[in-house]
């Protein structure tokens, strides 16, 4: 306050008050204005979408149409007979597909955060630059790796580990291998900033006071690693809930899951108020999983704190 004095040229306390308080009014409205642009952005491009999603999920459909209404029909026919089979289907396919990535992520990421060294940046990027390229050409390539003749089925004949033709592709298995591909880069980074925060003084002690490396890894890595694998879980398995690529491109018939069945409703049957009580349900399925999330990790601050 005294510079402010100081520099003021009337010399007048009451004048260089009001000229401090038309300052901070002004670097306030900078900040609800910058505050602004995002909140204007979630309202207009996920807010009103969404809003008229669950406003069509009561509705009628009419031939390519949609007549508002209240009926709970659309909910009804969403969780009975097919819809509800693939809907408990996409719920088991990301809790699978999340825990496989979990269980290749976490010691690759362990590797990297622990013995890696100074290569820890390369292989980082190493691992990253593969989720930078087009997600569709990514799968494509699986695609082709894991058809009948294809490059695959040559080695594993050629080797000798595998004898006749590779009936991967149009299967579960085929599905749950893209999956993964695709989804192991943002599994690996939480838990990679997880445990290279883990100080390395405190598994020497684990150590020293005699644990084998498997009761340090279990008693008391994976505990304090608990923050990076909930979040490499919802980065995996929220997704997942509304997976359409992988599942057509490397499931074929077999593959059908909510997201699919979303997009059939919408694009080829035109029915919308079907489609939107099936989106509804998505997303009540993906709140729950990050609501159970964010308390599962509040509860980890907590015991920190």
């Amino acid at each position: 306050m005294s510079a402010v004095l100081i520099n003021d040229p009337a010399g007048d306390p009451r004048i260089a008050g009001r000229a401090f308080i038309g300052r901070a009014a002004q670097a306030r409205l900078g900040d609800n204005l910058f505050a602004g642009i995002p909140a204007l952005w979630l309202f207009v491009f996920f807010i009103t979408p969404l809003a008229f999603t669950v406003v069509f999920s009561f509705g009628h459909s009419t031939f390519g149409g949609i007549a508002l209404g209240f009926t709970f029909d659309n909910y009804r026919q969403a969780l009975s007979g097919f819809y509800l089979t693939s809907f408990l289907r996409t719920i088991q396919f990301a809790v699978t597909g999340s825990a496989l990535c979990i269980l290749v992520a976490f010691p690759a990421a362990y590797f990297i955060a622990r013995h890696a060294g100074r290569w820890r940046g390369v292989l980082l990027v190493v691992v990253l630059i593969p989720y930078f390229t087009s997600f569709l050409i990514r799968v494509m390539s699986w695609q082709i790796l894991l058809q009948r003749r294809g490059p695959l089925e040559g080695i594993l004949n050629f080797t000798h580990i595998y004898s006749g033709p590779l009936d991967l592709l149009d299967t579960q298995t085929a599905v749950f291998i893209g999956i993964v591909y695709a989804y192991l880069p943002i599994a690996i980074v939480p838990l990679y900033v997880v445990l290279a925060r883990i100080p390395p003084a405190l598994i020497e002690a684990s150590r020293d006071l005699g644990a084998s490396r498997w009761r340090t890894l279990v008693h008391l890595v994976l505990p304090l690693a608990r923050p990076g694998i909930a979040t490499a879980v919802l980065l995996t398995a929220v997704p997942m809930l509304g997976e359409l690529v992988v599942p057509t491109l490397l499931g074929g018939d077999k593959g059908v899951l909510i997201g699919r069945a979303i997009a059939s409703q919408y694009i080829q049957s035109e029915n919308y108020a079907l489609g939107s009580a099936m989106a509804v349900l998505v997303l009540i399925a993906v709140a729950v999983i990050v609501g159970a999330l964010a308390r599962l990790t509040r509860s980890f601050a907590e015991v920190s704190a």
